[in-house]
């Protein structure tokens, strides 16, 4: 009812929306971070399971031991390398990941299926979907990161497209 004007929110100290850390802020902001929580949960979730996706295919294609240096393009590795680099100079802050996968950022996860196609096409079907699909996945996680907040319509495409995600990669 906010939404569409018949309920103003809340304002004031006694606003919040569970008492938390948060509970200074204002009740429209809460109730946003709310609602882009439940967004990036879906995000993370996709995001590390295609990770968990390219490590396993390339661990099957090449090997355990030279997956990272067989199936992943040098610049991409190199990349990879400089920010793990960087990272290690802020010892005091807990590790991105486990796998240099994590150092790799999100677009480029496309790029590696795409350049290393034979690996994936039995599963994905045509590079062209998983470059669209990311592509339209990266519009809402950029929103995401920089605190934005998505229409509900794109939360629902975003949904949408985990969902067929997940029907094709299991």
């Amino acid at each position: 009812m906010e939404d569409t004007g018949q309920l103003l929110a809340p304002t004031g100290p006694s606003a919040s929306v569970d008492g938390g850390p948060t509970s200074d802020f204002s009740f429209s902001i809460q109730l946003d971070a709310k609602r882009m929580a439940k967004v990036y949960e879906l995000l993370f979730c996709f995001e590390n399971s295609v990770r968990e996706l390219i490590e396993e295919r390339l661990k099957e294609g090449f090997s355990v031991e030279t997956w990272w240096n067989e199936g992943v393009p040098d610049e991409i590795r190199a990349r990879a390398d400089k920010l793990k680099l960087r990272e290690r100079k802020t010892p005091w802050h807990g590790p991105r990941g486990g796998t240099m996968l994590a150092f790799v950022d999100f677009p480029v996860l496309a790029q590696i299926i795409t350049d290393r196609w034979g690996y994936f096409e039995d599963l994905l079907g045509q590079p062209e979907w998983v470059s669209h699909l990311f592509d339209e996945m990266n519009q809402s996680r950029r929103a995401i990161a920089h605190t934005g907040v998505l229409s509900q319509f794109d939360m629902e495409r975003m949904e949408l497209r985990v969902r067929d995600w997940l029907r094709i990669v299991g």
